[in-house]
């Protein structure tokens, strides 16, 4: 029953995700990946009566819409081949509209080899950014770099001379957190070092008594 309602769930967000973006007018025309806390949301622009897609593993959820958010039936075949899932998708009638999937995401780092150099849109999961060298960071630098209500949005227009992307990101409270266990750290170091010229300054003290003693 649990997976049940999660499948269903899971289906209910990619309708209403496709239905947004299309009456939204989004008017992108690359790949979004919607980084999620465990799933990638993939949005793929289509106008053909046929697709061709290479993963690097196995979805079984993809869903098609036209550009009225009219859900569009299809028949989809997969072949295995070097490590990639070489899926093979007709339409039932040549569509203009959004092919969406998921697949799986763990960690705070997203590895996106490029097959296809078309541009392509990362929005990170909420909460979360990056940039921040000393705890994650794009590679190579996106063109365009927006945060808003929607969260971390990063762009890349031109991916012909890209064979891969690699995020790291880290929730937007990390940089705070990171000064102040710093700050800790420093203030520790304050408070040791302090200890150590009173331990030093002591035995000094102790060893002038005792030569004062034995000059006596």
């Amino acid at each position: 029953m649990y997976d049940y309602l999660l499948k269903l769930g899971t289906w209910a967000l990619l309708a209403l995700t496709a239905i947004c973006m299309i009456s939204s007018g989004a008017q992108f025309n690359g790949t979004t990946y919607h980084l999620g806390e465990k799933e990638v949301l993939i949005t793929v622009p289509v106008n053909a009566s046929q697709l061709n897609l290479t993963l690097s593993e196995k979805t079984d959820n993809m869903t098609l819409f036209d550009k009225t958010g009219k859900n569009v039936t299809f028949n989809s075949s997969y072949r295995f081949l070097r490590g990639d899932y070489i899926y093979s998708l007709t339409f039932a009638r040549p569509v203009t509209g959004r092919l969406i999937y998921t697949i799986h995401l763990q960690g705070q780092q997203f590895i996106l080899p490029i097959r296809d150099h078309r541009p392509l849109r990362i929005i990170l999961p909420a909460g979360f950014t990056t940039g921040e060298r000393s705890l994650g960071i794009a590679r190579p630098a996106p063109d365009e770099f927006v945060e808003n209500e929607s969260g971390s949005i990063l762009t890349w227009n031109n991916t012909t001379q890209i064979s891969y992307i690699e995020v790291n990101y880290y929730r937007k409270s990390a940089p705070q957190a990171l000064m102040i266990i710093l700050a800790i750290l420093a203030l520790t170091g304050l408070v040791l070092l302090a200890q150590y010229y009173l331990s030093i300054k002591k035995l000094k003290a102790a060893r002038m008594e005792m030569e004062k003693e034995k000059a006596a």
